[in-house]
């Protein structure tokens, strides 16, 4: 069965035996708006996302530029087509200031969320607001719960996860190598309402 509306402040087609989105998706919570990357926003992408914190905590191509805005806008398009989200966070004047994600974990009823902002757009509880609108919608999807992977070390993105409710889920630390450098990322989990 689907139906169309606004579930929560999240504007999206659901599919009530799905996790998966159906349409378009542009999700107003939060003062925000979250919606998904079009081709004019590449030169948007490589100011955000060319950046030292960036490239230390993500696994984003560094330099980020005209050419990794493009590959990573053909992927984000692909990996829509498995059920992954990949929004521009905006406040409503459809400029991006960073991402939040969504991806099914290929556990039923499991999801993860991500995040990250442009550097000059730190500080402002947009990566807190954005998911917590994300979890609106993940939620509105069935989801039950969400997970995020976070680097140890991370600390702005360690506040954001209790901010939010998440507590580490005392599974083994995952030891990963990227661009020659080594991380240890911790799961974290939250109930959906």
């Amino acid at each position: 069965m689907y139906t169309s509306g606004d579930v929560e402040g999240v504007e999206a087609m659901v599919e009530t035996t799905s996790c998966e989105p159906l349409g378009p998706v542009i999700i107003r919570a939060e003062g925000l708006v979250l919606r998904e990357w079009r081709d004019g926003d590449r030169p948007a992408m490589v100011r955000l996302f060319d950046d030292p914190e960036i490239d230390r905590w993500t696994p984003l191509a560094h330099p980020f530029d005209a050419t990794a805005a493009r590959v990573y806008l053909e992927r984000a398009r692909e990996r829509r087509e498995r059920g992954t989200l990949q929004l521009a966070i905006t406040q409503g004047d459809d400029r991006p200031l960073g991402e939040v994600l969504l991806f099914p974990t290929g556990v039923e009823g499991v999801c993860e969320l991500g995040y990250m902002l442009g550097a000059e757009h730190r500080g402002r509880s947009l990566a807190r607001r954005a998911i917590s609108a994300l979890m609106q919608y993940a939620a509105a999807w069935g989801y039950r719960e969400a997970r995020l992977t976070i680097a140890v070390g991370n600390t702005a993105s360690e506040h954001v996860a209790h901010a939010l409710d998440f507590e580490p889920t005392g599974e083994p630390d995952v030891r990963e190598e990227r661009k020659g450098r080594v991380l240890h990322l911790r799961s974290w989990r939250t109930t959906l309402a």
